[in-house]
């Protein structure tokens, strides 16, 4: 069975929409998941599915999740060829200060358009960068994202709907989906 990664949106945020990791697990499972694993509380998850693509997992997860919470949740779905060839398409110096935790990958619902790419521009500068390769966006906060104008809320905003997650999430779901 094909190994998938899911990243779900909005989850265990500030407290609300909160979901326990053996619980997220069990919800998998119960969706013809198997070898479930969580990378910790934002919503991660790693597992083989008989689904045939990332889009047709989407929306059974989405819909099995939804039945069990009772709201929607949306998840991004990556087959583990496209987090790897996401990861390898890393566009910054690996060493740059705290790298793991200033730099982001956004993994798109949709590649921006090249108009969208535009409209970000002023929000880029030496400190806060952004990087749009098909799908996937790359950020270096060099100051950290808290107070960023280059915000996700921004990126999404301009480039449409993403899950983003920081490098050490990334190479985190890299070792689980290579297990």
């Amino acid at each position: 069975m094909p190994t998938y990664i899911v990243l779900l949106r909005g989850i265990n945020i500030t407290g609300h929409k909160i979901i326990r990791m053996a619980d997220l697990q069990a919800y998998f499972a119960g969706c013809g998941a198997t070898n479930v694993r969580t990378y910790i509380q934002s919503g991660n998850v790693v597992c083989e599915h008989r689904a045939k693509t990332s889009k047709a997992l989407r929306r059974i997860v989405e819909e099995h999740l939804a039945g069990k919470l009772g709201y929607r949740v949306t998840a991004m779905v990556l087959s583990a060829k496209e987090l790897f060839a996401a990861a390898a398409a890393n566009p910054y110096d690996v060493s740059l200060r705290e790298f793991g935790r200033r730099m982001h990958v956004c993994f798109f619902e949709k590649a921006p358009t090249p108009a969208a790419i535009k409209s970000i521009q002023p929000y880029i500068n030496v400190r806060e960068q952004l990087i749009v390769k098909n799908s996937a966006g790359y950020t270096y906060h060099a100051d950290g994202l808290g107070r960023a104008k280059l915000s996700h809320a921004v990126i999404e905003r301009k480039c449409g709907p993403t899950a983003m997650r920081n490098w050490n999430t990334v190479t985190a779901l890299l070792e689980l989906a290579g297990e």
